[in-house]
């Protein structure tokens, strides 16, 4: 008997189950259905966008790729949460990218160097996991043309080339090919290191900075060049090897000539004393100078000495030199100075925040969030 049910439920085993509903047997779904969407991507997809892929994010914002679901077009879509802090507005960000959209082609030939912007305003967002009735933040929401990197060489020698990444060590290679053959700029370079010395160039007196600006330059430019000393910190230095060289020459001659023209002996005894200290102050000094961008990254305001947005060109009146130098800065600088006179201030303008239009070799401002702060 016991053989006998055993066998049954083999066999009751071994046959389909049955739903209980329909009588008919369940099968599994070779495709699960797809949650609906939500968040984002249900926001952009009743906008009208299909959400393709994070592009990248920052302090001010988010940018994705999205596609127009009529015309295929790809996008660039950049949400900023309001209130979000960091420096950023959403306010801001709107307000300066409808002014775009509204006046594009009232810049004429300079309209090239902005972005060409479809959407700018302030919307309701619901969060990941929300539907469009559920939890919603405020976010500026702008939908601009799709665009491309600017190739490191370029986007590095304009602006900063920091980081030793090989394309960043490449940009430096070639941007200072250029720069560090010219004497006026090389000597330009040595005066804005003089001037970030601190407190410390206090004991640098005008006899000994004309007398190590003589010195140096005579040794540069005729290939007398020591070796760098093989310190970690000098080897990692975000700086070409010819820079690295000339550095070298303004932290050892510089020295020489505060101890041959100090302002009194007191001053020579401190010089002295703190010899380790005061090369550290010009070695720093040199770094701060070497890693200035060509192109200001900020115009119709005053900068400070000390700004990072402070490029070479706003200093010791070297702007036509530089543009004989780097031709291409030219269009950038006249481009901000345009945008300026028509009270739209340029400002926090850098490598990271330049693109380019593909099939063109046109330079884009794509970061105009901090424009008119």
């Amino acid at each position: 008997m016991y053989q006998k049910f055993w066998n049954q439920f083999l066999i009751e085993a071994a046959e389909p189950t049955f739903a209980l509903d329909n009588d008919k047997p369940t099968k599994q779904d070779p495709q699960p259905q797809r949650r609906a969407p939500t968040g984002l991507k249900l926001f952009l997809s009743e906008k009208g966008y299909y959400l393709d892929k994070l592009l990248g994010s920052g302090q001010d914002g988010k940018v994705y790729k999205a596609t127009n679901k009529k015309t295929g077009q790809a996008v660039a879509v950049k949400t900023v949460q309001a209130y979000q802090g960091g420096g950023a507005s959403a306010g801001k960000e709107v307000q300066n990218y409808k002014f775009v959209k509204d006046n594009y082609n009232s810049f004429g030939a300079y309209k090239k160097y902005l972005p060409v912007v479809y959407e700018a305003s302030m919307e309701e967002i619901p969060l990941e996991g929300e539907s469009m009735d559920g939890v919603k933040v405020p976010h500026a929401f702008i939908v601009m043309e799709q665009l491309e990197p600017l190739p490191t060489d370029v986007a590095r020698a304009l602006f900063a080339a920091l980081g030793n990444s090989e394309k960043n060590k490449r940009a430096r290679e070639i941007r200072d090919k250029r720069l560090l053959k010219n004497p006026k700029l090389v000597s330009s370079l040595l005066n804005i290191a003089w001037n970030m010395m601190g407190d410390d160039g206090n004991y640098l007196t005008m006899d000994a900075q004309f007398a190590a600006e003589k010195r140096i330059m005579e040794r540069f430019f005729a290939g007398r060049l020591p070796a760098v000393r093989p310190d970690p910190y000098i080897r990692k230095m975000a700086m070409s090897d010819l820079g690295k060289k000339l550095m070298m020459l303004y932290i050892q001659i510089t020295y020489q000539e505060m101890l041959n023209h100090p302002e009194n002996e007191g001053h020579k005894e401190v010089i002295e004393q703190y010899k380790e200290h005061m090369k550290e102050t010009l070695l720093i000094s040199f770094e701060k100078a070497y890693s200035k961008p060509l192109v200001s990254g900020a115009e119709g305001r005053e900068l400070s000495q000390t700004s990072a947005l402070r490029g070479m060109d706003q200093f010791h009146g070297q702007e036509d030199e530089l543009e004989q130098e780097f031709p291409e800065i030219m269009f950038v600088r006249d481009a901000m100075k345009k945008f300026a006179s028509r009270e739209f201030r340029p400002f926090d303008v850098h490598a990271g925040n330049v693109m380019m239009r593909p099939g063109t070799n046109d330079i884009v401002i794509v970061d105009l969030g901090r424009f008119n702060t």
